[in-house]
């Protein structure tokens, strides 16, 4: 039984709870639905009062830099704004605790200026925890603040609006990203052709220009979650060649469907729920390895597709989320 009182801060504009039938239940929502945590945008911090624990997801912020730091253009940052406000600080005052939860991947702030990374480290180091994506993140952060308390938040999914969806596995296959950097929906692209099948992707703020114009690549249109998994239900094959180690929805919401998932070993949900299709993203050659052995050893097929399903059940299932969340507060 949780009986602690939540709040949550994200760069969202709306204020209140998430109701079980919320169209766009992505993991971010799970979590305050389980929860039953209050949402507020993060500028309205003042306003938040009299939590037992309050949850910040900091917002990224858009950034024009190249992978060797050059800038591209001027931009301002708008997590800077935030950064240079008391936040933590306030909100300690007029709550009991204060923890940050991981947005994206461990090292985006490092693109920040140096005086907003230094000002990130220190509204870190202000929470009274941090809560990482993936076991794999923990030494990150324990690196930088060896005396707090650090552990994962397990990726949830709520099943409310898609437990009658029979999946389909029609002969195509969904490819994990983009083609960016972010993402690496490039690799993906090519070995995905060795399928012989039809080839899929998701639109997102990465997709580069030009790129529906790539042959035999097909878009799919940005989605609420509730529609993403419909769609997704029918889809056979599944790549997420993704270098960047984050919450790991994409290998979760697969294995909810039993649809084998190639991608990164680094990401809990993949390693843990498609244990013989992890990789390391930078060894395509074993990626492509495994493509072909999908389609052509149908008992492979077969025993990767149930695993994911028992090991679904078995571990990510929301009814044990609570459990394995309170004992690590």
């Amino acid at each position: 039984m949780h009986n602690r009182t939540s709040a949550f801060l994200t760069e969202m504009g709306f204020t209140g709870r998430i109701g079980s039938n919320h169209q766009n239940m992505r993991t971010e929502f799970a979590w305050m639905h389980a929860l039953n945590a209050m949402h507020y945008n993060i500028h309205d911090f003042h306003n938040v009062n009299g939590y037992d624990d309050v949850y910040i997801i900091f917002p990224k912020g858009r950034l024009s830099i190249s992978a060797e730091t050059i800038k591209i253009k001027d931009v301002v940052n708008p997590a800077s704004e935030l950064l240079r406000l008391p936040i933590v600080s306030t909100l300690k005052q007029h709550n009991n605790k204060v923890h940050y939860i991981q947005e994206g991947t461990t090292w985006w702030f490092n693109e920040y200026e140096v005086e907003d990374q230094l000002l990130f480290f220190n509204m870190l180091f202000e929470c009274d925890s941090i809560f990482s994506h993936n076991e794999y993140d923990v030494n990150f952060y324990r690196g930088l603040y060896p005396d707090k308390k650090i552990r994962p938040i397990q990726t949830l999914m709520f099943e409310y609006n898609i437990k009658d969806m029979v999946p389909t596995k029609q002969e195509k296959c969904i490819i994990g990203g983009n083609f960016s950097r972010w993402y690496g929906g490039f690799q993906g692209y090519v070995i995905g052709q060795e399928l012989g099948v039809p080839l899929w992707t998701q639109e997102s703020h990465a997709r580069r220009e030009n790129e529906d114009r790539v042959e035999g690549l097909n878009h799919l249109p940005r989605l609420y979650w509730d529609e993403w998994m419909k769609v997704l239900s029918t889809f056979k094959y599944a790549i997420h060649l993704m270098p960047t180690i984050a919450a790991g929805t994409f290998s979760l919401n697969c294995a909810y469907f039993g649809i084998p998932c190639i991608g990164n070993y680094r990401v809990d949900t993949q390693r843990l729920l498609h244990p013989n299709l992890s990789v390391d993203v930078d060894d395509v050659a074993h990626a492509r390895e495994l493509v072909i052995k999908l389609k052509e050893d149908k008992q492979f097929y077969e025993l990767c597709s149930k695993q994911s399903k028992e090991l679904y059940t078995q571990l990510y299932h929301h009814s044990n989320w609570l459990d394995k969340f309170t004992q690590r507060l």
